[in-house]
């Protein structure tokens, strides 16, 4: 077994910013208020989130007085570490969670953005083909969402089979996928959208590909109606799409 080097624990000195201090001050104050206006006398936190957001408010005034940031931050932490009756800790940990639930928001709102541009794709896409399938676009065009890279694919069902370049990959998920639609398995726009991330990323393997971080719109071409409307993958796409764990929107 091989001994890890020793990691010193972060010190107060560690949490607290060389600069904008007055700043990290009423934050630091604010977050401690929202939880201290819920405590009761039986939480024994109570005392020491008291005192710990008294001296935030002193390090806030002190620095708006006129004491230099780094004198004013000094004496804080002098105080945290010789004064401190539990405050702090408590703060660390509420800062903790705080930043959790601020990083899943942001992570969530980035999955929502990327994911809804799958639609957008392929919105503009057939957007610039209002009369329907021709030559250029097939009866179905799909958008692609990435959600590792953040990048949007599109294909038109029918280039797969045009295509310079078809990706292994692309070959090896088509392996036993039956026909059950009037339509070849490999003539889908989806098709042709993953066969671009294939090739785009470079991914080598079908392992590669993690499940549900691939998003899939597709529209296709009504041709009762004359428009374009949604629709969800075709009999054939389900298997495949199914190997990777890709979703549809």
């Amino acid at each position: 077994m091989t001994d890890q080097p020793y990691v010193a624990p972060p010190t107060v000195g560690d949490r607290v910013p060389t600069t904008g201090v007055k700043e990290w001050a009423f934050g630091a104050w604010a977050l401690l208020d929202g939880f201290f206006r819920k405590m009761t006398i039986v939480d024994r936190e109570k005392d020491g989130v008291e005192l710990l957001m008294n001296r935030l408010r002193r390090l806030e005034s002190a620095i708006i007085g006129g004491t230099s940031e780094a004198s004013a931050r000094a004496a804080f932490i002098d105080w945290v570490n010789d004064n401190d009756g539990g405050g702090w800790a408590y703060y660390l940990t509420k800062k903790a969670e705080a930043d959790r639930q601020e990083a899943e928001a942001q992570a969530k709102m980035r999955h929502e953005r990327i994911t809804a541009s799958a639609r957008e794709e392929a919105v503009s896409l057939r957007n610039k083909y209002p009369g329907g399938k021709g030559v250029a676009v097939g009866t179905v065009i799909v958008g692609l969402a990435d959600t590792i890279t953040g990048k949007t694919y599109t294909g038109t069902s029918g280039a797969y089979t045009y295509a310079d370049k078809r990706h292994a990959v692309m070959e090896e998920l088509l392996v036993g996928v039956p026909q059950v639609e009037d339509w070849p398995v490999n003539a889908c726009a989806e098709v042709d959208a993953m066969n671009k991330l294939l090739i785009a990323r470079k991914i080598t393997k079908k392992s590669e590909i993690q499940a549900e971080t691939l998003y899939f719109h597709a529209e296709t071409w009504n041709s009762t109606s004359g428009k374009w409307q949604a629709r969800s993958a075709c009999k054939n796409c389900d298997v495949w799409l199914k190997k990777i764990g890709a979703c549809r929107i």
